[in-house]
């Protein structure tokens, strides 16, 4: 039985092709993304979005939008031998044969090039540039490493740190200070993130031969320390926007409070290796995030 076959179905083929892009993933790196070019105008001391600043917002999301969406397909094309040995992955389009390999990888390369293309033309070349970093980080080391090293996460979280960067690049046309902390307190934040869905599907990821800490380590203190370490780097990065001047005193108390606040739920769950931990501890991280941009949204009006 051929498993990497297109269906004959275009209707659920355009259903495939919006799984293929994980739309949740990508609104993060666009929101992410959008962050670092606030930050970016605030820096500058524009308040405002005027139209020209609009224009150029819509260029980088649009263009932020296609890399993104290129670079989950292509993960999915080098990992889908593997993702048809896990529960949680075995129903994706191209490991279920709903979408065949090639058509995949066409589509992933496609628009990997064209959102990098467009954010050199339409925003400039730095970001563009940045756009490509991540594509290649993503795809030609961190893909690999999954089955490699348990320092895959790691490794992962630098690619997916970099949309802010690119925003605040998009903003300023320079990297600054700013830019990197924005990038230190999303690598920091994606550890416990991830490493709590590591402790969620451990069983599958060994399954698929992955070496997540959780997978390897079942009993170990790794994940432990990892979770804990980075969840207070992160609490030091974030206040590291008010310690440059580009947040003010409501962002400092905010932050502190929020980043207590989600330290305080690891540390409830952190000796716990039962999945309902694990998951107050993802949730904790979705909801974390989100908090902290609220923070400097409103930091900005107060």
């Amino acid at each position: 039985m051929n498993t990497t076959r297109t269906h004959p179905n275009s209707t659920l083929s355009w259903s495939a092709v919006i799984q293929l892009i994980k739309p949740r993933i990508t609104m993060l790196v666009l929101v992410t993304a959008y962050l670092g070019y606030h930050l970016g105008l605030r820096s500058a001391g524009t308040m405002t979005l005027d139209t020209a600043h609009l224009i150029l917002l819509f260029h980088l999301l649009l263009g932020t939008f296609l890399s993104s969406s290129g670079v989950s397909v292509l993960n999915q094309v080098m990992e889908w031998k593997y993702d048809r040995l896990m529960d949680r992955t075995k129903n994706r389009p191209i490991p279920s044969g709903v979408i065949s390999v090639k058509t995949g990888l066409i589509l992933g390369l496609s628009l990997s090039v064209l959102g990098v293309a467009y954010l050199m033309a339409f925003t400039n070349p730095l970001a563009g540039f940045l756009s490509l970093a991540t594509i290649l980080l993503y795809t030609l080391i961190y893909t690999p490493s999954k089955r490699i090293t348990t320092l895959n996460t790691l490794i992962g979280s630098i690619p997916g740190a970099l949309p802010p960067v690119g925003g605040w690049v998009a903003a300023t046309g320079s990297l600054d200070t700013p830019a990197w902390i924005l990038f230190g307190i999303l690598f920091c934040w994606q550890m416990p993130h991830f490493l709590a869905i590591a402790i969620m599907y451990a069983a599958d990821y060994r399954k698929g031969g992955f070496k997540m800490i959780p997978s390897v380590y079942p009993n170990g203190w790794q994940t432990q320390y990892y979770m804990l370490f980075f969840t207070v780097a992160m609490l030091g990065m974030s206040f590291g926007l008010y310690l440059v001047d580009i947040t003010g005193r409501f962002y400092a108390v905010g932050s502190v409070i929020a980043g207590l606040a989600f330290l305080a739920m690891v540390i409830k769950n952190l000796h716990f290796r039962e999945r309902k931990n694990a998951l107050a501890v993802m949730f904790s991280s979705i909801i974390y995030l989100p908090v902290l941009l609220a923070i400097i949204f409103l930091d900005g009006i107060i």
